[in-house]
């Protein structure tokens, strides 16, 4: 029969801990082997080999919490008194265990001398726990309290036994996120978030160096407020910065930009023509023409945001490369990280990748584009167009045709979207490598060497300047 807990308490026991002579890999064990099981780690206490000490915190420990863990002082030297302390510490005898006495037979055949007898001398009345790894060995258990080796060898393999023993609350879920900024420029977004999930969600931030410095934001709670809460979080940090993309669009990215078209009338005008070809075609017929810029990026965000509230699993993704940036190729595999695509990579030139997808997913019948009036050959381009007689037989799908680059960026900064990192190096406009720059109009005036970012650049007619 399982016993039911929800709290624990550990104890880590040995003056060889206090020394710094051993580093203590038991608790990070434990504390994450309690998370899964939905028992919540509330103290860790490490505390040397003297009895009083040792009797008096198992005491308070065994009052405070369901159950408690002690970490070593268990074995047959003069400086292994954890038995005796917590027969002290709980009011219990301490004398031998019949049972004990077996099976230290069994495991010491030849030595029966005063040092093993020390092993059978335990608190009584006492449970054991039998462990079979690779010998028979007992794990004694006093009351609420578990008495473990401290070689993490043991240790483990006793925790892996206990545990399906103990039946906690509903798990824990825990999520995290990496983000390559210093916990000091987060801090007025962690204190919101905190404040507004508090006693719902344990949000933390640590510091990191793996070479490089990030910081590590941790969310715990159950799952649905847990990833409600990291939606919510993802949406208000810079999202350049994060270091791992995946799993990081959700429900909450999607509704907040729906809501945006109550104000926003060229938001709304994208959604409804995204709406109808989903309503027009099947989610498995339509793929996004994907190439890294910032407009496929808003269409795909905009498509992102339809199939989660319409509950599309997954978004097709064409990438067709020609002399791409590392840049490009990188986002790339990031954003389908993010939006959870599958993407499927080509080589130009593009007509022979359409037709090489169209071979292999005969199925597809439309295509969501990011083109804008002004692009080059936009001039008779309508929102659903057929693509031209010499061309694989497919519907264009452009639902920002009549965004301007202004509507594109502001779009994008608002809500938080993912884009190429080109963009804050002064390029406004992306084709192949060897054939764009930064846009000259965007160099900087304070440093000639550097560019502003592409969201500076105010003349909408300058846009493709970078393209030579």
């Amino acid at each position: 029969m399982m016993e039911s807990v929800c709290t624990a308490g550990l104890i880590v026991i040995g003056d060889e801990i206090l020394r710094g002579q051993i580093i203590d890999t038991n608790t990070s064990y434990l504390a994450k082997r309690l998370r899964a099981c939905g028992i919540k780690l509330q103290k860790i206490t490490v505390i040397p080999d003297v009895v009083d000490e040792i009797a008096k915190t198992v005491l308070e420990a065994s009052k405070e919490y369901s159950v408690v863990f002690t970490s070593g002082g268990v074995g047959p030297t003069h400086d292994d008194v954890t038995y005796e302390a917590v027969a002290k510490g709980l009011g219990l005898k301490f004398e031998q265990n019949r049972e004990l006495v077996d099976i230290c037979l069994n495991l010491f055949p030849n030595n029966n001398d005063k040092e093993t007898q020390r092993l059978t001398i335990v608190p009584t009345p006492c449970e054991l726990i039998h462990i079979y790894s690779p010998k028979k060995y007992a794990i004694i258990k006093a009351k609420n309290v578990y008495m473990l080796p401290g070689s993490p060898i043991y240790f483990e393999v006793a925790v892996d036994v206990i545990l399906p023993q103990l039946k906690g609350d509903t798990p824990l879920h825990f999520e995290e996120i990496d983000i390559n900024l210093n916990e000091l420029s987060i801090v007025r977004i962690l204190d919101e978030h905190a404040e507004y999930w508090k006693d719902k969600v344990n949000i933390g931030s640590y510091p990191q160096r793996t070479p490089e410095c990030f910081t590590r934001i941790t969310l715990e709670g159950r799952k649905e407020d847990v990833l409600e809460a990291k939606g919510k979080l993802l949406y208000s940090l810079p999202i350049q910065k994060i270091r791992n993309l995946k799993n990081g669009f959700s429900y909450y990215h999607a509704k907040t930009v729906l809501e945006d078209t109550e104000n926003e009338v060229h938001i709304k005008y994208a959604v409804d023509i995204l709406e109808q070809c989903y309503k027009t075609y099947k989610p498995e017929e339509v793929f996004v023409s994907f190439n890294g810029g910032k407009d496929c990026t808003v269409v795909l965000h905009l498509a992102a945001c339809v199939a989660k509230l319409q509950n599309i699993s997954s978004l097709l993704c064409l990438y067709v490369t020609a002399e791409p940036f590392p840049e490009v190729d990188s986002f790339v595999e990031r954003a389908a990280q993010y939006y959870g695509l599958e993407l499927i990579k080509k080589k130009c030139p593009l007509r022979d990748a359409l037709c090489s997808l169209l071979n292999e997913k005969t199925n597809l019948k439309a295509s969501l584009m990011g083109m804008r009036k002004g692009d080059p050959g936009t001039q008779n381009l309508e929102v659903f167009k057929p693509t031209d007689s010499t061309w694989p037989n497919l519907i264009r799908v452009n639902p920002i045709l009549k965004w301007s680059y202004d509507q594109v960026w502001k779009f994008l900064l608002k809500h938080n979207v993912p884009y190429c990192p080109l963009y804050d190096e002064g390029y406004t406009s992306l084709g192949t490598k060897s054939t764009t720059v930064p846009n000259p109009r965007l160099k900087d005036p304070d440093n000639p060497s550097s560019y502003l970012p592409a969201y500076t650049l105010t003349d909408e007619s300058a846009e493709r300047q970078g393209r030579v």
